[in-house]
């Protein structure tokens, strides 16, 4: 890469926090004052190339270890990354030595010093730029743990199981021992992040249904049918016959026909031990084996089975096991928000006819 492609992949250095994470700037004025600012630093950079002293002893290793970081910062940055490769990029060796202890023989101290110090500068940036990145990866690490115990789940178990339809051989992703100390921070806090919020799509957090008024909750009740105390394993949602219903979450269709009480009842496996029911369907429009994204319709609101009225039965399953599916739905918004920094917006219903 040319000194020119440094000074272009530079223009990531002052982007803010918030921008590294979400990957995109905020307005038409910051892309404009960045494109500004790259310009004259490749005018800078330009000048420095074409001084009498070609790129060559320490300044050709500052230059090359300049780039070698631009490089790796310029792949974390991208929307999409491959974990693996993002490590073999990792800039290698500790810190980058101080101009003196990189004084090329042909050259005088003074001459060379003067020749390093902008690259200094750059890398002051670069390095300023490294420690706002690990300190926000860090931040929305927390932040996600945080969302993720809210809902009574634990983001150490939830990272360690697997997801639906994984498979391959095992390779695994660390750092190489000989990293940079901080670009190494950076990478495994990012990684770190990156894991959780992956893990994190299997959670249920698109609402089920639009249009509806909550009729029973979780837990122990008198049943409508004889009267009992008795066991809700989920949530009634009532609504209009027909009222199209969505997948809380991507997964695969496990059960989708009658069963029992449930009426008809499709049952998503979303993978690391989480699964949604929904139950009293009049209409499935999904069948067994058939993969689903989330916020696809996949069924009509009814009646069927051991049902008094309209509405839907929804459940959220850990490890086979009924839990209230409420907090799920009051952080929907918040967990979408974290889900689609990986997977993206949910997927668009079906128009309705």
């Amino acid at each position: 890469m040319s000194i020119g492609g440094a000074a272009a992949l530079l223009g990531w250095l002052s982007i803010s926090t918030a921008s590294i994470i979400h990957g995109n700037v905020s307005s038409e004025a910051a892309v404009a004052a960045k494109t500004a600012e790259l310009a004259q630093m490749q005018t800078q950079l330009a000048a420095m190339k074409s001084t009498s002293v070609a790129l060559e002893g320490a300044v050709a290793t500052r230059a090359a270890a300049i780039e070698a970081r631009q490089h790796f910062l310029a792949q974390l940055l991208l929307p999409r990354h491959d974990l693996g490769k993002l490590a073999a990029l990792l800039p290698r060796g500790g810190d980058i030595a101080d101009a003196g202890q990189l004084i090329a023989p042909k050259h005088g101290a003074l001459s060379v010093a003067t020749m390093l110090e902008p690259f200094r500068r750059l890398e002051s940036q670069q390095l300023a730029f490294v420690d706002r990145a690990t300190e926000a990866a860090n931040a929305q690490l927390k932040d996600r743990q945080t969302l993720v115990r809210s809902l009574g789940l634990d983001p150490e178990r939830l990272t360690k199981q697997p997801s639906y339809g994984t498979g391959g051989p095992y390779i695994p992703v660390s750092a190489p021992a000989d990293a940079e100390p901080r670009f190494k921070d950076l990478y495994l806090s990012w990684k770190k992040l990156e894991t959780l919020e992956t893990a994190m799509a299997a959670v249920p957090a698109y609402m089920p249904v639009r249009n509806f008024n909550y009729t029973s909750g979780f837990g122990v009740r008198y049943d409508p049918f004889n009267g009992g105390a008795a066991m809700h394993a989920g949530l009634d949602m009532a609504g209009v016959m027909g009222e199209p219903i969505y997948a809380a979450a991507s997964g695969t269709v496990i059960t989708a026909g009658r069963a029992n009480g449930y009426g008809n009842l499709i049952e998503l496996d979303h993978g690391r031990g989480l699964a949604t029911r929904y139950g009293h369907l009049s209409k499935i429009l999904v069948h067994s084996g058939e993969q689903v994204k989330q916020g696809a319709m996949i069924a009509r609101m009814g009646s069927t089975g051991r049902s008094t009225g309209t509405h839907l039965h929804f459940e959220v399953r850990v490890d086979g096991r009924a839990v209230n599916p409420r907090p799920y739905l009051e952080a929907s918004s918040f967990m979408l928000t974290a889900q689609s920094h990986v997977s993206g917006p949910p997927a668009e219903a079906a128009s309705i006819n």
